[in-house]
């Protein structure tokens, strides 16, 4: 057999390795794995939620309810955040909602959720709070940046840490192994080069970086860690168009519910470790799996100045100079 003939053939088995490593686990998860009853699977009595009022974490508050659940809300503190809470217990009666008002994206949070969680200890430990701020880089104020960089990124930092060292001091005290799991709504936006919303896909590739090393750190003591990456969602997310981007909007137009996001959670806890959700999650994968990128960075960069919301955003620009 020629040399080419060997070329050829080692490339297509690491491609056919390539993609059965990355589809068998999706099929699993997608298709095999059933929901979880997570009381059972980690003993857990309370659960803590992070952007709760709305959305996923709506969601996923309604389904730690269904399952006897005791949930710690945290969201801004604002009359939806109110509401929903008054709703929850209404709903769900034999289970336990504290509500914790904060903005993740300034200081002082954490002395909130540690002193409004400090006789309890949620095992749950969900950091599904993030937005998307749209503009140039260079033409957004730099508090607001470092704000949405707060939220998205360093938040799930503090808060993990402060739970997972509960949970481990818990373990020690009563000699037996407490169980817990730390979960992350991260996105696809990480795996890619985001022009005009830089800071959300940077966040979100830490924030998947992050889970995915934690995770190898945490499995020995009992805590799983599982990273989700939705694709586009029916949520309030979308509010943080304010440059009015068409690709937001398509993406807005293909949008699920947020209970096929929450469910995510459920079916994968404990059994993997990333778990991509939807078109536009697989569809990023497979790219990755044939166009190196390093090629998908220049190319972006090359061609995004002729898009239509780079084009209207320069526009707004010269209209304040």
């Amino acid at each position: 057999m020629s040399i080419l003939c060997w070329i050829t053939t080692g490339l297509i088995v690491s491609a056919l390795v390539s993609l059965l490593s990355y589809i068998v686990p999706f099929v699993l998860d997608a298709y095999y794995f059933k929901e979880q009853d997570l009381k059972a699977k980690y003993g857990a009595e309370w659960a803590l939620v992070t952007g709760s009022s709305s959305g996923i974490g709506r969601a996923l508050t309604s389904r730690l309810a269904r399952q006897g659940i005791n949930v710690v809300m945290v969201a801004i503190d604002d009359k939806l955040l109110t509401d929903v809470h008054a709703q929850m217990q209404k709903d769900y009666p034999s289970v336990q909602f504290r509500k914790i008002g904060v903005n993740l994206g300034k200081a002082g949070y954490m002395d909130a959720i540690v002193a409004g969680t400090r006789d309890i200890l949620p095992t749950l430990v969900f950091n599904n709070a993030g937005y998307v701020s749209t503009g140039l880089f260079s033409d957004s104020q730099l508090d607001s940046l470092l704000a949405n960089y707060e939220c998205n990124a360093t938040a799930p930092i503090h808060i993990s840490h402060h739970f997972v060292a509960r949970i481990l001091a818990e373990s020690k005290r009563s000699v037996v192994q407490r169980r817990g799991a730390v979960f992350f709504t991260s996105s696809p936006a990480g795996v890619m080069p985001c022009p005009t919303t830089v800071m959300y896909g940077a966040t979100k590739a830490f924030l998947t970086e992050f889970a995915t090393s934690l995770s190898a750190e945490l499995f020995a003591d009992g805590i799983d860690t599982l990273v989700v990456h939705p694709s586009p969602v029916d949520t309030g997310f979308y509010s943080g168009n304010k440059h009015d981007m068409s690709a937001m909007k398509l993406f807005q137009r293909t949008a699920t519910s947020p209970d096929t996001i929450a469910a995510c959670f459920f079916k994968s806890a404990g059994r993997s470790v990333v778990c991509d959700q939807g078109y536009f999650s697989i569809a990023l994968r497979m790219l990755l799996k044939f166009v190196d990128y390093n090629l998908i960075a220049l190319l972006i960069t090359r061609t995004s100045t002729m898009s239509g919301d780079y084009v209207k955003l320069v526009g707004q620009r010269k209209k304040k100079e």
